[in-house]
């Protein structure tokens, strides 16, 4: 059995706080909110601000 520990993260988008959860499963980055998720190839990078990007983008489509 595997257990996946999600990581919450905050950022900001036009001034307001906007809020997600984070998990890299198989070497994919997945963000989700309670409105939509986005998931991308994860090489290593910082994983707090790969997510708090994606967690922006999902703001802009209206989805956190």
């Amino acid at each position: 059995m595997k257990v996946t520990i999600w990581n919450q993260i905050r950022t900001e988008f036009y001034g307001r706080p906007v809020y997600g959860s984070y998990v890299i499963e198989d070497g994919v980055l997945k963000v989700k909110t309670p409105r939509g998720e986005k998931t991308t190839q994860f090489a290593g990078s910082n994983p707090d601000w790969l997510a708090e990007r994606l967690l922006r983008e999902l703001a802009a489509e209206g989805k956190a």
